[in-house]
């Protein structure tokens, strides 16, 4: 009986070690982990089977992205509510802001380093918790410093040093930038010209000779420059931005200086030849020199002795409706001076007039049309007899058409010139007489 109980409670005790330990594997197998997922805003599906877990992350600013809590106990990753019985409640922190969902979509609306956490806890009362990190980006931006747009004082000499300076913003901490700078004798080819590569956030000098022959030392040369940034991530993304084209001009090493008048006219569109005449006039009144222009666009240059309150005067003797324009500058010794671009504008309005004021009964109806500007924009033109509108046949200045107007007809003309400039709100009347026909006008529009 005793040997018998004694076989029977090892047995039992044998089946309970063995149950015993069936039970722990099953407990490793079933241990909850958890994982950060996070995709794009629009993302739908099983974000585990397309991404993996994350702990940093690298986004743009005022970019959207859906977090995932995901879930396991095995080989399976899930992220819906498959094993929701393992748990009693999450929380996700990002920042300053808390979420108890499963799944939501989050806005970086502000640059830097965001710390993240999501933490559960399980049906054992554990709490699980991972840590992430979102790293959002500012945007990059650099811009040149010196030389300044027009600086006209580098010394052509071989032992010169210009210095290169620029601002940079954007660069992070989890970023490298290295700036490229480009130089060039023409604006055209300046992005073509690297001159060599350097951190952006050290200055960089222009050492040696600005010209390539020392006896041109006495005549000034124009430089035209400009830096691209490349900015690299952790993340593996690469940023580029690039300034504007700056240019700067060498001092001449002789007393006389030399003045450079950019001018252009606005919206000029027409065939007719312009003629523009430039005074440089001293502060005394007296005329040093006259320049002569027929360019749509150009850039006059004349040699000027040093000296204060010189006066440009600047008119245009063909075309009247470009008004005439002026400045005042201060011209320094050693120097090539670029003035602001002088630009021509037609603020005058076409002028419209009748060939005839009697015209037979089957003759085309004739009006004049002066500009004397920017020129006529042909595509604009109609006639408006009554409420019928009519396409004319334009030739310079004559405007001619054909109506069927039996009567009295109200005649209006819609146009503009090149710059924009509307025909004058006014109106004519043509009116049958027994043989002929009667045009009276220009009448005005509105009623005062």
């Amino acid at each position: 009986m005793n040997k018998f109980l004694s076989t029977s409670l090892a047995a039992l005790f044998l089946v309970l070690a063995g149950c015993g330990d069936e039970h722990l594997v099953d407990n490793e197998a079933n241990v909850l982990k958890q994982y950060v997922f996070a995709g794009p805003d629009g993302f739908n599906g099983n974000i585990s089977n397309y991404y993996d877990p994350v702990d940093e992350l690298y986004v743009e600013q005022g970019q959207s992205l859906k977090f995932y809590a995901g879930f396991s106990t095995g080989v399976l990753i899930y992220t819906d509510e498959t094993l929701q019985p393992y748990y009693s409640g999450l929380l996700w922190r990002i920042g300053e802001n808390t979420f108890n969902l499963n799944s939501f979509r989050y806005t970086f609306t502000e640059p830097g380093i965001y710390d993240g956490s999501l933490e559960t806890v399980d049906t054992f009362g554990d709490t699980l918790r991972t840590n992430f990190k979102v790293y959002v980006n500012t945007p990059n931006s650099i811009s040149l410093d010196f030389p300044y747009n027009g600086y006209n004082q580098a010394d052509p000499s071989e032992d010169q040093s210009l210095p290169l300076r620029w601002t940079v913003s954007g660069i992070d901490p989890w970023e490298t930038a290295r700036c490229e700078v480009y130089l060039s004798y023409t604006l055209d080819y300046v992005w073509d010209t690297p001159l060599g590569a350097i951190d952006c956030n050290s200055d960089g000098s222009l050492m040696g000779s600005l010209v390539e022959d020392a006896d041109l030392y006495d005549s000034s040369f124009t430089l035209y420059w400009g830096t691209k940034m490349i900015v690299t991530s952790k993340s593996g993304r690469v940023y580029r931005d690039s300034t504007e084209i700056f240019h700067f001009s060498t001092k001449i090493l002789n007393e006389t200086s030399t003045i450079k008048i950019p001018l252009t006219y606005d919206r000029y569109r027409d065939n007719s030849i312009l003629q523009t005449e430039v005074y440089l006039i001293a502060n005394n009144g007296d005329t040093l020199e006259t320049l002569t222009n027929d360019r749509i666009s150009n850039t006059l240059v004349a040699k000027v002795e040093p000296q204060l309150g010189l006066k440009i005067l600047l008119k245009e003797t063909y075309r009247k409706e470009y008004a005439s324009e002026s400045l005042f500058v201060d011209v320094p010794a050693y120097t090539v001076l670029t003035t602001d671009t002088v630009v021509f504008k037609d603020n005058t309005a076409p002028q419209l007039a009748a060939y005839y004021d009697t015209i037979g009964i089957s003759e085309e109806i004739k009006f004049l049309l002066y500009d004397d500007g920017s020129g006529i924009n042909e595509s604009k033109i109609k006639v408006v007899v009554d409420f019928d509108t009519i396409q004319p046949t334009y030739n310079n200045p004559e405007l001619s058409f054909s109506t069927r107007c039996f009567g009295k007809c109200k005649i209006e003309f819609l146009g503009e010139d090149n710059a924009r400039n509307k025909f004058p709100d006014v109106h004519w009347y043509i009116e049958n007489k027994s043989s002929y026909r009667v045009i009276t006008g220009p009448f005005p529009n509105r009623e005062y």
